[in-house]
C-alpha cells in the first residue's frame, strides 16, 4: 500500500463533491465562494498571508474576514452556485504588458 499525502487523500475522496463557503468581512460584505476558491482563501490564511485575495469581480482582504465557513456539500451538478463562486482568482497583467498600456495611457493624457 502507497503512503498519500493527507491533502491529497482529502482531494482525490472530495472529487465527486462541490461545496457553497461563505465569507463574511467586518465591512458586512457576504461572499459565496466553492470550494476551490476557499481552498485558495484557506492556503493563504495557512500560510500566513495577511494581504488581499483577488478574484476577477471581487476581493477578499484577509485581515477583515469575521466569519469563513462551509454552508453546505452536495453532488456536483445537482445544486447550481453563484457566477462568482465560479471564478478563478486573479491573475496580473504580466509587467511588459502593463509597461506598453502605461505608456499608452501616459501619451494619451499628455504625461509623457
Amino acid at each position: 500500500m502507497t503512503n498519500i499525502e493527507p491533502w491529497m487523500q482529502e482531494i482525490s475522496e472530495d472529487e465527486g463533491w462541490e461545496e457553497e463557503w461563505k465569507v463574511i468581512l467586518s465591512s458586512k460584505g457576504e461572499y459565496t465562494l466553492s470550494k476551490l476558491q476557499a481552498m485558495v482563501l484557506k492556503q493563504a490564511i495557512a500560510t500566513g498571508n495577511r494581504t488581499t485575495i483577488m478574484f476577477k469581480t471581487f476581493a477578499i482582504a484577509i485581515p477583515y474576514i469575521i466569519e469563513f465557513y462551509r454552508v453546505k456539500r452536495f453532488l456536483k451538478d445537482t445544486f447550481q452556485l453563484p457566477a462568482s463562486a465560479s471564478e478563478k482568482p486573479h491573475e496580473p497583467i504580466p509587467e511588459e504588458k502593463w509597461e506598453q498600456i502605461k505608456k499608452m495611457v501616459y501619451e494619451k493624457i499628455g504625461r509623457i
